[in-house]
């Protein structure tokens, strides 16, 4: 057994905090300098208002990472790994995030107009008043999300999960919620004119005072 590791499980076991993994800095200087790094290691990297516009992260560990302002618009974040980040405030207008896990992250105030969420893990992610104008949330995971005051549009939802997530306040009129799953959801004070519902899971979920006119179920 290696020596780091030993100090490591006496920490645990002390019940020490055990010191955050940091990013790989040959694969930060890369990122930075190329744009490029497709499964690299940045984790808990400190990127706070970079412009990383078109860059491509695919399948990188971002898990930890502070991205809050970035200009991350274009950018390719295919099955990337982001739970935890800080995204708040952070422009991804067009990003493709299709299969990325995002986990607990914080992407309030965040710009993510047209962009691509499909099969997206948003478990208790933090999207209040985020910009979903144009999004493409198609079989996304929003169990426990908080999508308080968020803007959304004519957009697809189909077969999203919103397990005991918060649409609180959410403007969602004409939206795809076909097969979704809005179990113990809170949609109160939502707006869900002309919405398709139809197939949808509504057990336990809270409507008061949403806007349910010319719905389709």
């Amino acid at each position: 057994m290696k020596f780091a590791t030993v100090i490591t499980t006496v920490m645990m076991i002390l019940g020490l905090t055990v010191p955050a993994q940091a990013e790989n800095p040959a694969h930060l200087k890369q990122l930075l300098e190329t744009k490029n790094c497709p499964g690299c290691d940045l984790s808990g990297a400190e990127l706070a208002g970079v412009n990383l516009q078109g860059a491509n992260l695919r399948d990188a560990n971002l898990k930890g990472s502070n991205l809050q302002g970035a200009n991350l618009n274009e950018v390719n974040f295919n099955r990337a790994v982001l739970t935890e980040a800080n995204l708040e405030s952070a422009n991804l207008v067009a990003a493709k995030l299709h299969g990325a896990n995002l986990e607990k992250s914080n992407l309030s105030h965040a710009n993510l107009s047209l962009a691509g969420l499909v099969i997206a893990n948003l478990n208790n992610a933090n999207l209040s008043h985020a910009n979903l104008i144009g999004a493409n949330l198609e079989s996304a995971d929003l169990t426990g999300a908080n999508l308080r005051n968020a803007q959304q549009s004519i957009a697809t939802l189909g077969e999203v999960k919103l397990k005991e997530g918060s649409l609180y306040g959410f403007d969602i009129s004409g939206v795809n919620l076909r097969d979704a799953d809005l179990t113990n959801a809170n949609l109160t004070g939502a707006n869900l004119t002309a919405s398709d519902l139809a197939g949808a899971t509504l057990e336990n979920t809270t409507m008061v005072n949403a806007n349910l006119m010319d719905i389709r179920r």
